[in-house]
């Protein structure tokens, strides 16, 4: 089901990455840089689930379809109330967490749940104006693993995205708050 955000709104900024920590790192940075216009929704600097083997093996695709409806409903009323939202739990990182769920299970065969979790985001994805990438600068296994599934959903949906790297956030944010259109 697409939740379809407000034609009349502001900028919409999807964080996306494998830690929360390092997410939390680039919104923090976009918020301070673009004043108290921003709005950041779903930031947390704690550990993420997926950190765990286990617990990413737990990801189901109703899950996260329901991770989806959640954050859509979150930035649906967010875009309203701001002129520049950053969110932190973007529908795709909802979806890589559950490809690298299954790519641990060894579970290869699309079925009806995946496909259905796979077209919800490539058109939800498009009401993203950017997608900033945070990358975690010294990756566990597990993050390794959900980073990749990131970076293949990002290039499946040819969405134009801006790869940060945390050393370099400085430089890159001012880049992309210059890019936002006021």
């Amino acid at each position: 089901m697409k939740i379809a955000l407000p034609s009349h709104r502001g900028t919409l900024v999807a964080v996306a990455g494998a830690t929360s920590a390092a997410k939390a790192e680039v919104a923090d940075a976009l918020a301070k840089r673009l004043g108290p216009g921003s709005l950041t929704i779903g930031n947390r600097s704690c550990a993420d689930p997926e950190s765990s083997v286990e617990e990413l093996i737990k990801v189901d695709g109703r899950a996260a379809e329901d991770a989806i409806t959640i954050v859509r409903m979150a930035e649906s009323a967010a875009v309203r109330a701001a002129e520049i939202v950053i969110t932190t739990r973007p529908v795709i990182d909802e979806l890589a967490r559950y490809r690298a769920a299954r790519k641990l299970r060894h579970e290869y065969v699309q079925h009806h749940v995946m496909r259905r979790v796979e077209d919800t985001v490539a058109w939800e994805a498009a009401d993203y104006d950017f997608v900033v990438w945070a990358r975690s600068p010294f990756p566990a296994a597990p993050v390794r693993c959900f980073d990749s599934a990131l970076e293949s959903v990002l290039k499946d949906l040819c969405v134009p995205y801006h790869s940060l790297c945390p050393p370099l956030i400085d430089e890159t944010v001012e880049r992309l708050v210059v890019s936002i259109p006021r």
